[in-house]
């Protein structure tokens, strides 16, 4: 650690308090440290400190400021050597500083020497606890949607990044430079990493990294209970390679109570202690699929840390791309702000669901129902309903909001009821195509669908197919020989791989020949074909399901033969 410019405020025992008062101001020769200075000997080896508040005590206490200064000097000062590393200054000081009963924060100015005690150099604590960022390696584990997004961007800041995954295959993808899913921006930024600043891939624990973030699945079982395997299983590779002065950050979303419960044991296997040896914190990944390195830059970032130093690391990190931090009190008091941001989201939408269930018994259109109750009415908007609420986070975060407050007795009610009503989309929309075959008179298998929207939502485009109210549909529908798909992002090769046809060419083409068409996501291409003579040529009855009202519903039931469908509605007559 070669300081720029030594620090000069330099005095001997018998210097008078009066001469040692201007060396103590905020110069250049000092580095502008003000209110501080160094007791030596003749032999430069550090004696003592004397700061600006010893000397206002002395003062106070009747001592002369012609006095030598070391009537007010303290002798028995906090020095680190300079040869240590920061780590181990850090761990230095809040050892020394736990010994005297003080709070390490309190040594806002610290003095190195050299190993046989002479005089090296004063430094700011924020020195070694906010090290140059350009000197460490980050490791992210998890080079899904979370942790691929994230090491891009972190990369692109220009910070030293390896991508650790176990899929050795999506690893020999991303050494090529292809992105496995479809991310906005995401493809053309992983090229220009690759001229510039290149993402190393391993599917192993990187012992080089100094900064660990953990962005692995963090999925819910059978019985909506977690399932921690993935997140245990890394956080045993970390501890495997944990050296000091590592820190390692959780991303991945968890119950509350998790990273102190079950990564912190797991993670101290390794024979360092959390707070002395490492850093722990939780940093919630908070993106939307389709516009996440848009957000990873602008959205506020949570931090929690297991201690202050913790938090003040990872703040630190973050702040490389991201202005806005926000830190909170505990790793605890961040879990809980991610299940909060989505669990809430999912019960505004269940609101809106059941809504158009209750509607659908009276034959009323749920999105003009919703758009009156809205109508210059000044509180509490009202989202528009869909079918159903799908994608990964959403499906299974109002379950790990749901589990057991530990050592209350209370169980959360709210995430199962949104999840019991967002579920039921893919049902309700097989209810309005079996009520349209008893029209018909033919069985449901014998239909002709297509389905249009696939992947779990349309705005933010994605290519995610995950937990779609679509992709639950496909399931339940008896014939996937009868099913065309159409998906604006969605790989042919990924809807061929679910036994259907993938609907070429535009919309209106698709159209033809079809008995049921179904919207189920909101892509801003759905409706940009011309509908009304699409469906005039197909030439027999057809249900219309608008899932998302992306249609004007009253030019469609003006063509005859067409059933038009939506949340709550159907034409009159199409009642089974």
């Amino acid at each position: 650690m070669a300081p720029n410019t030594l620090f000069a405020a330099l005095v001997q025992r018998h210097t008078p308090i009066r001469e040692t008062i201007p060396l103590m101001g905020s110069l250049p020769l000092n580095k502008h440290m003000a209110g501080f200075a160094v007791v030596v000997d003749e032999k430069r080896k550090v004696a003592g400190a004397v700061s600006d508040g010893d000397i206002r005590r002395g003062l106070a206490a009747g001592i002369d400021i012609a006095a030598p200064v070391e009537k007010i000097a303290n002798f028995n000062p906090l020095t680190l050597k300079r040869t240590l590393t920061p780590s181990l200054m850090r761990r230095t000081l809040m050892d020394e500083a736990r010994r005297r009963g003080k709070h390490f924060m309190k040594y806002d100015k610290l003095i190195l020497t050299e190993d046989d005690g002479v005089f090296y150099d004063v430094i700011a604590l924020t020195d070694i606890l906010e090290p140059n960022l350009d000197e460490k390696t980050i490791a992210v584990y998890g080079m899904g949607f979370v942790g691929l997004t994230l090491a891009c961007t972190l990369a692109n800041a220009g910070l030293s990044l390896v991508g650790v995954d176990t899929d050795k295959e999506k690893l020999k993808l991303l050494e090529k430079g292809s992105v496995p899913f479809y991310e906005k921006g995401l493809d053309s930024m992983l090229s220009s990493l690759a001229a510039t600043n290149p993402i190393r891939y391993t599917p192993e624990a990187s012992a080089e990294a100094n900064i660990h973030i953990v962005s692995v699945g963090s999925p819910v079982k059978p019985d909506g209970t977690p399932d921690l395997s993935a997140i245990e299983a890394v956080t045993r590779m970390i501890a495997g390679i944990l050296k000091n002065g590592d820190l390692v950050i959780y991303r991945s979303t968890i119950p509350v109570g998790t990273t102190r419960r079950v990564a912190l044991p797991l993670l101290e296997q390794s024979g360092l202690r959390c707070g002395r040896d490492f850093h722990l914190a939780f940093a919630p990944e908070r993106t939307v699929e389709g516009n996440a390195l848009e957000e990873l830059r602008h959205l506020p970032q949570i931090v929690g840390g297991f201690n202050p130093e913790s938090t003040s690391l990872t703040a630190r990190l973050f702040r490389q791309i991201t202005n806005v931090i926000v830190e909170v009190q505990s790793l605890e008091e961040a879990e809980m702000v991610k299940l909060m941001n989505n669990t809430f989201r999912d019960l505004i939408f269940s609101f809106a669901g059941e809504v158009a269930y209750m509607c659908d018994a009276y034959n009323i259109n749920a999105f003009r129902a919703i758009r009156a109750a809205n109508e210059g009415y000044p509180r509490d908007r009202i989202p528009l309903p869909g079918p159903g609420v799908g994608g990964v986070c959403l499906t299974k975060d109002p379950l790990l909001y749901s589990q057991p407050v530990a050592g209350s007795g209370y169980a959360p009610l709210l995430g199962r009821a949104s999840r019991t009503i967002n579920r039921r989309g893919a049902d309700y929309v097989l209810e309005k195509v079996t009520r349209f075959a008893g029209n018909v008179n033919r069985p449901v298998e014998r239909l002709s669908i297509l389905i249009v929207g696939l992947a779990f939502k349309g705005m933010p485009e994605t290519s995610d197919i995950r937990d779609s109210i679509a992709l639950r549909l496909l399931e339940k529908l008896p014939d996937k020989s009868m099913i065309t798909v159409k998906d604006f992002v969605v790989p042919p090769k990924d809807i061929l791989a679910l036994g259907c046809k993938v609907a070429e060419g535009e919309l209106q083409g698709a159209l033809a020949g079809q008995d049921v068409v179904l919207f189920m996501n909101n892509h801003y291409r759905n409706n940009k074909f011309n509908v009304i003579e699409a469906l005039r040529g197909i030439g027999r009855p057809v249900l219309f399901f608008d899932g998302w009202s992306q249609f004007d519903w009253r030019e469609i039931e003006r063509i005859q033969g067409v059933c038009y469908a939506t949340m709550g509605y159907a034409t009159p007559g199409f009642t089974g």
